[in-house]
């Protein structure tokens, strides 16, 4: 049996990681040495999975890493674009006659009208694919592969940003062809890698002894 063995320098740094964790959203044009880019990915390998859902899967979770000015790179981002300007132009037509556009449709609206997908000036993009089984849990596992990605992102000094696009992308034959897997057998999530232009503030968070309540 293993020993768990920490200290309070672990623990301490460990919430020094945690504190520090931002969502970064310009990279400079720097690239990240690939071995820091493999011990990101490693983290994002040993976080947890539906053992039940996936039982006598040997690969049932891949990373497939695109580098900007490769063709992989390209040929993601012009397919995820195209997907998410089909999406906005659906949600116009289908919009009740008077209703608004949803906030979101004003993120979609930028793409659409040109603006960045989220990962085009980052250095790397990296897709995660979890294979679905049941019961279908393959989301909540890809939320604990790039939590840990991101801290140990966070930990080396390197920006991460989610591209939450890339799970839209799941049951597309052409996206999923790039990956050379099958459209619909794995769920997928992507963040783009890179040294950020800035540090943003800590984001606003409630009051620790509003949120927590110990019941007997």
């Amino acid at each position: 049996m293993t020993e768990w063995r920490f200290d309070e320098r672990s623990n301490v740094e460990l919430d020094r990681v945690i504190e520090a964790r931002r969502t970064i959203r310009s990279f400079t044009e720097r690239v990240p040495p690939r071995d820091h880019v493999e011990k990101i990915i490693r983290a994002g390998l040993l976080a947890p999975f539906a053992s039940v859902a996936v039982e006598g899967c040997e690969n049932f979770r891949l990373f497939f890493v695109m580098e900007k000015g490769s063709a992989a790179f390209a040929e993601a981002a012009k397919i995820i674009r195209a997907r998410t300007v089909a999406a906005f132009e659906a949600m116009k037509q289908n919009l009740p006659d008077g209703a608004n556009l949803p906030a979101f449709a004003g993120r979609l609206q930028a793409i659409a009208d040109g603006g960045e997908l989220g990962f085009e000036s980052a250095p790397y993009f990296v897709v995660i694919a979890e294979r679905r089984g049941f019961p279908p849990v393959e989301a909540r596992s890809l939320a604990h592969v790039l939590e840990n990605m991101w801290l140990k992102a966070t930990a080396l000094g390197i920006g991460l940003r989610l591209i939450s696009a890339t799970g839209q992308q799941s049951d597309d034959p052409e996206f999923c062809g790039l990956l050379g897997i099958s459209p619909g057998e794995f769920g997928l999530d992507g963040c783009a890698l890179g040294y950020p232009t800035e540090v943003p503030e800590p984001t606003r968070r409630p009051n620790f002894e509003d949120v927590v309540s110990w019941l007997d």
